[in-house]
């Protein structure tokens, strides 16, 4: 491991870290600092051999009411889809789908030039080579995350080589909202103003409930 990310008591991260230590393992408030005045779950979608992104209520049809509790293998269980019809969604990164269309609600909000704080699992194996070599801290959840501070917009760009996975975490430097998911997880979680999560929830293209700061993470492995 690099050595221990060093932050002054202003730093942006090391509020992070303050505002998501204590609460319970697992829980939302653990990942997210639970500060917000709304918060969102926002599902990976489901990927067929063919190019489609489904929603999970498209695989549940109508064997399962999908909601903000629903974990993948509720539905796996309750609807036994043909797995040769579909790829099941990604966990430990944000579908690139879903994550330019929050970089397109969060930026509605916020400067594309605002500068992030980028949190990344260093367990990956394929990661670029200017994230390995960033500074690491140890989150909530035990898990040892490299912290990349660039532009808003690297949101959307790899952080592998070859591309693949994007950042887990983005911290803007004013705190206003912030993205999270876990190594687990299939879902991604938005914490931030009502507005932002109201645009969130009521996007389209985007499969989002609305979730409070208990909420447990399940991990969806």
């Amino acid at each position: 491991m690099n050595e221990p990310f060093t932050t002054g008591p202003e730093s942006r991260v090391a509020w992070y870290l303050e505002q998501t230590r204590g609460h319970d393992r697992g829980s939302l408030a653990g990942l997210i600092p639970p500060i917000y005045p709304a918060y969102a779950r926002v599902m990976n979608p489901v990927a067929t051999p063919g190019g489609q992104r489904l929603r999970w209520s498209d695989i549940a049809g109508e064997r399962l009411p999908v909601d903000a509790a629903t974990q993948w293998s509720d539905i796996i269980i309750a609807a036994n889809p043909d797995p040769s019809t579909y790829y099941e969604p990604e966990t430990g990164t944000i579908d690139a789908g879903v994550a330019a269309k929050l970089f397109a609600i969060l930026t509605s909000f916020a400067r594309a030039q605002m500068k992030c704080a980028f949190l990344i699992w260093e367990g990956y194996g394929s990661l670029r080579r200017d994230i390995r070599l960033a500074p690491a801290i140890s989150n909530a959840q035990g898990r040892i995350m490299h912290v990349h501070e660039a532009l808003l917009g690297r949101a959307v760009e790899s952080i592998e080589e070859p591309p693949d996975r994007l950042p887990m975490n983005w911290l803007p430097t004013d705190g206003s909202w912030c993205v999270a998911n876990d190594i687990f997880a299939r879902s991604v979680f938005v914490g931030g103003p009502a507005a932002v999560i109201g645009r969130i929830l009521g996007s389209p293209g985007l499969e989002a409930y609305y979730v409070r700061p208990n909420h447990m993470v399940v991990p969806e492995d």
